[in-house]
């Protein structure tokens, strides 16, 4: 397992109340499972019912789209920096 930073952007971020979250994990599925079991309220936020990922949401890894990457199943090393950006809406 690696240790990773998650950043929170926007709504997600007021919600949990905090810009980030270090934790462990192999994979970005397993990073997402792992914020969900700690904040419960992100479930609805960031995966459908049969637990895939949103597509409305922005996931990066070290900057780049997951994608472009392996999406879900993107591997993680130990320092990346994950983020998820909510979608936004204007008018």
């Amino acid at each position: 397992m690696a240790k990773v930073i998650v950043k929170f952007y926007a709504t997600i971020r007021e919600k949990i109340k905090t810009d980030y979250i270090e934790l462990e994990a192999d994979t970005f599925k397993k990073a997402i499972e792992i914020l969900i079991k700690m904040h419960p309220l992100l479930k609805k936020e960031l995966v459908d019912d049969d637990f895939s990922m949103k597509d409305d949401y922005i996931y990066l890894v070290n900057g780049r789209n997951i994608v472009f990457l392996q999406g879900e199943n993107t591997p993680l090393k130990e320092g990346d920096r994950l983020a998820i950006f909510p979608p936004v809406g204007g008018g």
